[in-house]
């Protein structure tokens, strides 16, 4: 006789090892990746699509306004940014791929990419005093879904590059 098994949890969802500093760099690396991407997109591609380019900057300057009262800089903007795309991010890629393995690389890769997106405009920007995913401006909030899908996709594939590459 048979008998039906569940499938155990920790097979589904596994939990993520404490990353190495070597797996730090490595992350680091991909979000370079991904974030060099993403300021050539949004800077040309997002111009000639939308008429103006996405700027990021100022969602986090917006935010600071509007949270905290806070008046921050272009230049601390920028590396609040930055450090995002070349830290932050990555590291949520890596909670995610390592914790549901199954994925695969390329569709955590665009799933993350399309989380990130969620971040900045469905929960960023209306704290930021902006519409939810920039509903009203659709050709910006599309090409910004594009730009951070496809940013996920390069930042996942360059870690797992240079992480099998030890």
């Amino acid at each position: 006789m048979q008998t039906a098994t569940a499938a155990k949890p920790s097979a589904l969802i596994a939990f993520p090892a404490v990353p190495s500093a070597r797996t730090l760099w490595n992350l680091f690396l991909g979000g370079a990746a991904g974030l060099g991407f993403w300021e050539f997109f949004s800077a040309t591609a997002t111009h000639w699509a939308a008429g103006f380019p996405l700027q990021p900057p100022e969602l986090v300057k917006s935010l600071f306004q509007h949270q905290l009262g806070l008046t921050i800089s272009n230049p601390m903007a920028e590396f609040l940014h930055g450090l995002t795309g070349l830290i932050f991010y990555p590291i949520g890629y890596y909670i995610l791929s390592r914790a549901l393995p199954w994925l695969g690389v390329t569709a955590a890769g665009w799933i993350w990419g399309v989380a990130t997106y969620f971040i900045a405009l469905g929960f960023f920007a209306p704290l930021a005093g902006q519409s939810f995913l920039l509903h009203d401006v659709p050709v910006l909030s599309f090409m910004s879904l594009v730009g951070h899908a496809i940013y996920g996709y390069l930042a996942a594939i360059v870690f797992e590059r240079f992480e099998e590459s030890r």
